[in-house]
């Protein structure tokens, strides 16, 4: 009973939004034409599963996002595990990561066009820009927040700095670390999305998006729009289960 009034309190704030929606589109407030209701939104949703190639894209859009994310956290992981061991390495690159994790991966497109042409590696090598330097940034200060008694005590114990990089650094850093991780693959979809819509794609959801959006084609246009929001929940989901297990001992989840 506790977790389905848990459920329903969440799912409270989504009916929301498309009451207010349905009551917009009721009252004419905006052109129909341009801001369908959310019955035909749904509809369009429907009709694109049924008759289209809806999955399809999706599927092609996924394989995309992961494929930049895991490589991304790869190298963010190991770097930043390295970097944040190491005080005076992660003091002279601060300034280096802040500099590139405050670049808005948007602005590096024409380089990423010049560099990977318009195809899937360069798709894949701005979704890794996205994430990666959340990753490594978050994996740094995990690791310098790590309890440097925890390692003194393993240390008066005979533990050898391996074994206290393995089992006291590494852990105490791991919430931090899946925290950066879970923000990282929500900005690896945004990433994606907008490559495709930009570039161009023969198959993904942005590129539909932008298809529908040429051809003012509104009901497909907000059902495309609604499905990535559904795929980005779903995913956030997805991610908060692996850290329930990756870290029982942290999350609170209900």
């Amino acid at each position: 009973m506790r977790k389905l009034c848990s459920f329903l309190v969440k799912l409270s704030g989504l009916v929301f939004v498309f009451l207010v929606w349905q009551i917009v589109t009721s009252c004419d407030l905006l052109e129909p034409t341009l801001f369908p209701s959310p019955l035909q939104a749904f509809s369009a949703f429907a009709n694109l599963f049924v008759h289209s190639s809806l999955l399809r894209e999706i599927i092609y859009t996924l394989q995309r996002v992961f494929s930049g994310f895991l490589i991304a956290a790869v190298f963010g992981v190991f770097l930043g595990l390295i970097i944040g061991a190491k005080e005076s390495l992660s003091k002279s690159l601060e300034g280096v990561i802040d500099f590139f994790r405050s670049i808005p991966v948007v602005t590096l497109y024409p380089i990423f066009i010049l560099l990977f042409g318009i195809n899937d590696e360069a798709k894949i090598a701005m979704t890794f820009w996205a994430t990666f330097w959340i990753i490594s940034f978050n994996t740094i200060y995990g690791v310098r927040q790590t309890s440097k008694i925890r390692r003194e005590v393993a240390n008066i114990y005979g533990a050898s700095k391996t074994q206290i990089f393995r089992w006291i650094t590494f852990f105490e850093a791991l919430p931090q670390i899946l925290v950066g991780m879970r923000i990282a693959i929500s900005c690896a979809l945004l990433a994606e999305i907008m490559c495709e819509m930009f570039m161009g794609s023969d198959f993904g959801i942005g590129q539909k998006i932008y298809e529908y959006n040429v051809r003012l084609s509104a009901p497909e246009l907000y059902a495309l729009v609604v499905t990535t929001g559904i795929i980005g929940i779903i995913i956030n989901r997805v991610f908060i289960l692996f850290e329930k297990i990756m870290i029982p001992w942290k999350t609170s989840y209900d």
